[in-house]
């Protein structure tokens, strides 16, 4: 269980992150935690690199798994993707980061942008 997470700089405000694990399956920190603020997600990329699992995305982090589940778990096929779009973003409990989990030990990438307030 690793993640390696990347942080583009975004054009105006907000913030991007690319993250490639080879193994979510004990659940991982997509996006820290800011205290008294929220994050919010305007757009999230899923793309299962290698063997069939399913992925939640959730905020917080309890144990090895998410508190609590915002997306999923959605059952993938290997070598493949899924993208959302929220119109409005997907808010976030204040103070809680933003994380994802698998059942299975694949790699997988995922690909975020939004802001905090």
């Amino acid at each position: 269980m690793a993640i390696t997470i990347t942080t583009p700089q975004p054009g105006t405000f907000g913030w991007i992150i690319n993250a490639n694990s080879p193994d979510a399956s004990g659940c991982e920190e997509l996006k820290a935690a800011t205290a008294g603020k929220s994050i919010i997600v305007d757009h999230l990329t899923v793309n299962n690199g290698a063997g069939a699992q399913s992925i939640t995305i959730g905020q917080g982090k309890t144990g090895a798994g998410v508190t609590v589940a915002l997306i999923g778990p959605v059952t993938m096929a290997a070598n493949t993707s899924l993208q959302w779009d929220f119109r409005s973003g997907m808010v976030l409990t204040a103070a809680t980061a933003l994380t994802v989990d698998s059942s299975s030990n694949t790699a997988l990438c995922i690909f975020a942008s939004g802001r905090v307030e």
